[in-house]
């Protein structure tokens, strides 16, 4: 039976069983239907009757009438099964009998609804006889077949190449100029004929009952009663003999439009259901994936198909408004080789009887039910089957030239067989970096999934737009997950955090990694946002803005810019304010959709073994596209030039302190030792804290700043001091702290104080940062060397610091580099020179 969208919303009804029903002969290993347990709810029993149909008994009570189901497997073509279905239908409708057909391309079920039980056997001996009787030329039902015939003409497939995937799903209709007997001829009527022996007898017929016990057991009892069915061997199902792959031009499509079909003939019919119910589940990673890549598709239709022997599933993806390079068919092969990588996936995952069951019971209609039933139980498995077979077809747009005749090889399959070899090849190719590490016997898994971009595409006009589109796609997948998913945001990295427990003592460690791991890659490769949710993302990004430097961060504004002009956000990730309180939904969800398409790391804290981290991995990359080219960061051109020397800024009016930043541009790690950003630190920790630098600068028995540059007195007047002998008490406060990344880095001192006394408080701390090197001793190098030891112990002990670190690809627990006063002040003296200073003074409205 086919399933549409498998992801099968309906309801799963419970139903009463067959009250004293017995059990049939023992099923075949490789049939897909088998009966239910005893006591089970929801019963189905399978019986295989000597020299009669299958019989399949589904017991369900509230229907408003019974239903009776046969299924004939034809093992012939569309015009064959077409014709059988078209007799056996008129002659049980001659019988007196309301039945229905439903014909596929080799095989058909005729359809009761009763109304009566006594008519069971009655309809059970017209069948047997509609199957027995032979055609004679010229009869009614003969003329009613030819107008079938007819109809089935005129609704073709949309071309030949096309055919294997009909074959695969069971397609009725005729490719191209295919034949069609007619039956109007003695030649016709005879061919017809040996259709009828050939098909419709009990070993290519199944009947299902669908309906209360009571009625099960009339079914059961009229089915042992009636003979005289014609015998015959199973249907042979051939399987096809290699695999394929067809361009086509359709009028059904626009200009610049694709449709692409993959279709794969598989042992197990199970397999192949429970497949196409996953594929075709909203949000499926094949549904992510084919969103995400460069030229976009959509899922357009997913079979899962029962066959006698084994099943298939079939893929139908569109695009629309393609972009005029690359070709066509490279896009559409990257698309087929995502569904064909899906559609393993697919199969590979743990199935069982369950899939059929289900999608018997969940019909809700019984003629629904009934064909279902009945068709499983002639559908098996194809133990020693070839190899898979795949279908794969592309269509397009007519092109503007005249039509011309296409054969085998024809330059378009070539070329689209060329691209989906390569793209097979890319999507073999691992996404990700993985970096993992074990940590046996720790309560969570920990993830981070992030791009090592970070944001270096970001520039002045959508400085923030990436640190958003992360808020804003966790605020999405917060509530959908039972995993605990964080934005991880940082100038050289940005992608979110995923941590979880075991759900209970029956999932496994792999069960647990996977869950982790699938949460991140959902929620960043996965993730469509909408207005509510960028609008909590901006009031959060705007609120960690003010928290962090007050005033709607005007000053660290003018700060990152002054030392990155270009890239504000390569200083302060999180952007600046005006533009992220600006920011369009659009450009933030480009964003991130550019960051999933680029390079990506994957780090792994496992809580049980390497397995269970590789279990995370692999679930990780199934949600992403592959990528025909490498996945690389962008290159914004230019270098940063930092602009030194004084600027000003504007705080909102009624903000109760005045701002100011002192600071200088690090060396970038491409230009100076990987130290640098370690003295940095260093630094900071230095300056920070009661017994600190700054906090002995801002004292009120600090000296004067003799040695302030001239600029500091000259552009803003002092206000005169309380008492001319001695330096003033200063209602000031000061901190130390690094910014940036690899790209571009700063040491920075804020202060907080008072409009009176910014002026001097700045004054101090540039003296402050400009004597330093001279100024540190080897007390302040042990004094930061144990503050950032303590530090960076406190943060180990968090799984979350680790996890960074693995990312960063820090060794774990390994002690920093010894640190010589020499080397310390070389730093400071090539980093805090005064012409590389740059400070910020901003003073509200």
């Amino acid at each position: 039976m086919r399933s549409l969208r498998p992801a099968l919303p309906l309801p799963l009804v419970l139903l009463a069983a067959c009250a004293g029903a017995t059990r049939g002969a023992a099923p075949s290993p490789d049939q897909a239907l088998v009966s239910t347990p005893d006591g089970s709810i929801g019963r189905i029993e399978v019986r295989a009757l000597e020299a009669r149909p299958r019989l399949t008994l589904v017991s369900r009570d509230g229907d408003p009438a019974p239903a009776l189901v046969a299924s004939v497997a034809t093992d012939l073509g569309s015009v064959a099964t077409t014709a059988l279905a078209t007799v056996v239908e008129a002659r049980l409708l001659a019988a007196g009998f309301d039945v229905d057909a439903r014909i596929d391309r080799s095989a058909f079920r005729v359809r009761l609804l009763v109304k009566d039980a006594a008519r069971v056997a009655p309809f059970l001996r017209a069948l047997s006889a509609a199957f027995a009787q032979p055609i004679v030329a010229g009869s009614p039902e003969v003329a009613r077949a030819i107008e079938r015939l007819q109809a089935l003409r005129a609704s073709p497939l949309d071309a030949p190449e096309l055919s294997p995937i009909a074959a695969c799903t069971g397609r009725l209709g005729l490719a191209g100029a295919e034949p069609v007997v007619d039956l109007a001829t003695p030649a016709g009527a005879r061919e017809l004929e040996g259709w009828r022996a050939a098909a419709l007898h009990a070993g290519r017929t199944s009947i299902a009952a669908v309906g209360p016990a009571a009625f099960c057991a009339e079914v059961a009892r009229a089915a042992e009663g009636v003979d005289g069915w014609p015998a015959g061997g199973p249907p042979a199902d051939a399987w096809p003999a290699s695999d394929t792959i067809g361009v086509y031009a359709t009028n059904q499509l626009e200009r610049r439009a694709a449709r692409v079909t993959v279709a794969a003939r598989v042992a197990s019919p199970q397999a192949a259901v429970a497949a196409a119910e996953r594929l075709g589940a909203p949000g499926s990673p094949l549904r992510a994936r084919l969103s995400a890549l460069p030229a976009p598709f959509r899922t357009v239709e997913v079979l899962g198909v029962a066959r006698p022997r084994g099943g298939c599933v079939s893929v139908t993806l569109e695009a629309t408004d393609l972009p005029a390079a690359p070709p066509a068919e490279a896009s559409a092969a990257l698309a087929a080789a995502v569904a064909r990588q899906e559609i393993r996936r697919g199969l590979a995952a743990p199935q069982g009887p369950a899939v059929v069951t289900r999608q018997i019971l969940t019909a809700q209609d019984p003629r629904d039910a009934g064909a279902r039933a009945s068709w499983w139980a002639l559908s098996g498995s194809a133990p020693g089957a070839p190899p898979e077979r795949w279908a794969t077809t592309l269509g397009v747009a007519p092109s503007a030239e005249p039509p011309r005749p296409t054969a085998p090889g024809d330059a378009g399959a070539r070329t689209f067989e060329a691209e989906l070899q390569r793209a097979l090849t890319a999507g073999a190719q691992p996404a990700l970096e993985r970096r993992a590490l074990v940590e046996r016997g720790q309560g969570e898994v920990w993830v981070l999934l992030a791009s090592p971009c970070g944001v270096a595409e970001e520039g002045l006009y959508d400085a923030g737009a990436t640190a958003l589109a992360a808020l804003a796609a966790v605020q999405t997948r917060r509530r959908e997950l039972d995993v605990t998913i964080e934005p991880w945001v940082t100038a050289d990295a940005v992608g979110v955090i995923a941590h979880a427990p075991f759900r209970d003592d029956r999932e496994t460690p792999a069960e647990l990694g996977r869950r982790v791991a699938s949460a991140a890659a959902r929620t960043l490769a996965a993730t469509t946002f909408g207005p509510e949710a960028l609008t909590q993302a901006r009031a959060a990004a705007l609120e960690h803005l003010e928290r962090l430097s007050g005033g709607r961060a005007a000053a660290l504004e003018a700060f990152a810019s002054a030392i990155a002009p270009d890239h504000p956000s390569w200083i302060e990730p999180f952007g600046v304010w005006d533009r992220v309180a600006s920011s369009a939904l659009e450009t933030v969800q480009l964003r991130w959709q550019a960051l999933a398409t680029g390079p990506l790391r994957l780090a792994v804290l496992a809580n049980a073994d390497a397995a269970q981290a590789a279990a995370a991995a692999e679930a990780a990359e199934r949600w992403l596209a592959p990528r025909l080219a490498p996945r690389t960061c962008g290159s914004p051109d230019g270098a940063v030039v930092p602009r030194p020397g004084h600027h000003d800024a504007r705080l909102p009016a009624g903000t109760p302190v005045a701002q100011a930043v002192v600071g200088a541009r690090l060396p970038a790690a491409r230009e100076a030792a990987p130290t640098a950003r370690e003295l940095a630190e260093l630094t900071a920790a230095a300056l920070n804290g009661e017994g600190g630098l700054l906090a002995a600068a801002l004292a009120p028995s600090a000296a004067a700043p003799a040695s302030a540059p001239a600029h500091a007195a000259a552009s803003t007047p002092a206000s005169p001091p309380a008492d001319a002998g001695a330096p003033r008490q200063l209602a000031a406060r000061a901190s130390a702290r690094v910014l940036g990344g690899a790209r571009a880095a700063a040491l920075a001192v804020e202060i907080r104080a008072p409009g009176a006394d910014l002026d001097e408080a700045t004054a101090r701390v540039k003296a402050l940062l400009a004597g330093l090197a001279q100024r540190v001793t080897d007390a302040d190098l042990g004094r930061a060397e144990a503050l950032a030891a303590r530090r960076e112990r406190d943060a180990l002990a968090e799984p979350r610091r680790r996890l960074i670190d693995l990312f960063n690809g820090r060794a774990p627990r390994t002690p920093p580099a010894k640190v010589t006063l020499a080397a310390w002040r070389a730093f400071l003296a090539s980093a805090l020179g005064a012409d590389a200073i740059v400070t910020v003074e901003a003073r509200p409205d």
